[in-house]
Formats: C-alpha cells, sequence, structure tokens
C-alpha cells in the first residue's frame, strides 16, 4: 500500500492504462468509498488524483455501473401498471403511436420495450456520461482527462446511490403523489451533486466560485441524463422493431 502522505504533485497521474483499470477491475472496497462520498469526499477526490486510488477507494466508474445496474434491475422487477416508470414509457409509447400509424399498441410492446430500455441504460449511461465527463473543465487546472472522468463519476455515484433509495421507497407512494414525488427525488438528487462538488472541491475556489461551479456541473448532469434517456428510448425502439412485439 501507498503512503497516506503520497500526493497529487508527487505521485504517478493516471494514464490510459488507469481508466481501463477503473472501468475492469474488481475490488470490493465499493461501500466503503460511497460511505467516505458522504462523510467526505474531499478525500475521495484527492485520492482520484492518484493512479491507484491510494489503494483505497473503488474506481467511480466501477461504483456507478454497479449501483446504476441494481438501480434499473429494481426499475424492471418492481414496474406495475401503478407505477410512475409503467405509466411514463406508457405515454411516451401512445404519443409516438399518434405519428406512427405502423406502430403496433402500445400495450402489446411495453413490456418488451421496457426490458429493452433497462438492459440498454446503464449502458449508454456511462458511455454518454464519460464522453461528457471528459471534457467537462471543474476540477482545477491541469487536470488530467481520465481524472476529470473520475471526478465527474464520483458525482453521479452519490446521485445514482440517492436515486436507488428513492426508487426503493416507490411502492408505498400513492399514484396520486407520485409527480410530486419524482420532482422533489430529481431536485434532491441535483442538490446531491452540487453540495458534493462543494464539499469535494472546497478550498479550490472562492466560495461563490464553488456555488456557480456546482450549478453548472448539475445542469451539465442534468442535459446528459435527457440525452441519455433519449437515447435509451431510441435504442429499445429499434430493438423492438427488429425482434418484433
Amino acid at each position: 500500500m501507498k503512503p497516506d502522505n503520497q500526493t497529487a504533485a508527487t505521485a504517478p497521474q493516471p494514464n490510459l492504462d488507469s481508466f481501463i483499470e477503473d472501468v475492469f477491475g474488481l475490488n470490493v472496497r465499493g461501500l466503503k468509498t460511497l460511505w467516505q462520498l458522504v462523510i467526505g469526499p474531499k478525500t475521495v477526490f484527492e485520492s482520484a488524483r492518484i493512479t491507484d486510488w491510494r489503494s483505497r477507494y473503488t474506481p467511480t466508474l466501477r461504483l456507478t455501473f454497479s449501483v446504476i445496474t441494481v438501480f434499473m434491475l429494481l426499475s424492471f422487477f418492481w414496474a406495475s401498471e401503478d407505477g410512475i416508470i409503467y405509466q411514463t414509457i406508457l405515454a411516451q409509447l401512445e404519443e409516438a403511436a399518434k405519428t406512427n400509424p405502423d406502430m403496433p399498441p402500445p400495450g402489446d410492446i411495453l413490456e418488451s420495450y421496457f426490458a429493452a430500455y433497462s438492459f440498454a441504460y446503464p449502458f449508454v449511461y456511462m458511455l454518454i456520461h464519460s464522453l461528457i465527463g471528459a471534457v467537462v473543465f471543474l476540477w482545477g487546472p491541469r487536470t488530467s482527462w481520465v481524472t476529470r472522468i473520475r471526478l465527474y463519476f464520483a458525482l453521479l455515484a452519490m446521485g445514482m446511490t440517492f436515486s436507488l433509495f428513492s426508487i426503493l421507497l416507490m411502492p408505498m407512494i400513492e399514484r396520486e403523489g407520485f409527480g410530486l414525488y419524482t420532482l422533489v427525488s430529481m431536485g434532491l438528487t441535483y442538490l446531491i451533486y452540487g453540495l458534493t462538488y462543494v464539499r469535494g472541491m472546497w478550498g479550490s475556489y472562492s466560495p461563490v466560485g464553488l456555488a456557480l461551479r456546482a450549478l453548472a456541473v448539475a445542469f451539465i448532469i442534468s442535459i446528459g441524463d435527457i440525452i441519455i434517456s433519449l437515447g435509451s428510448g431510441i435504442g429499445a425502439s429499434m430493438w423492438i422493431s427488429w425482434t418484433g412485439p
């Protein structure tokens, strides 16, 4: 294990090999990493600037992918006719059917569509957000593209973990309250993105500078999520057209 006093200035910087290790390597420190992001994200942010994460934390790309996979599995298995996810996708299909008379009835393809959407979403999520994370320059000077992705995914890991807990509560929400519940959950998720950024980058900029950058990164993530939702929907539609209802 590398000494804890190793700094970003003296340690080898993350490179392409580090990026591949982040994606494909395995370890059992995910829960510890999530907990540290909750109680003190600055430590994780500093470790992200060192090749091996000081041998203490799970790479945030792998962590995020694990959490989002569980999230989508729960979304799929807990989908019901009264659920907000089911109703949202059904409404989208009904709207698409209005402009496409050759499209099968939404009720006939909904289950297959939802399965395809749930499968595609984690992969589209990782691809789109990796591309966005590489070009978000909000982490200080001389931050490599690999480190930018690592730090960006630290925010995503926190937001996705909160979303996972919110979906665990979904079966207890009455149908009439789903709309408000979804809006509140989304608002809290973006607040978590911003607060994690501020706490992780504290001392790097002035308080006003941190606040503005936190708002910017939360907005960027929200745009990315919209693109991902649309991309996953397109992928699911293509799958349905290839395989039939």
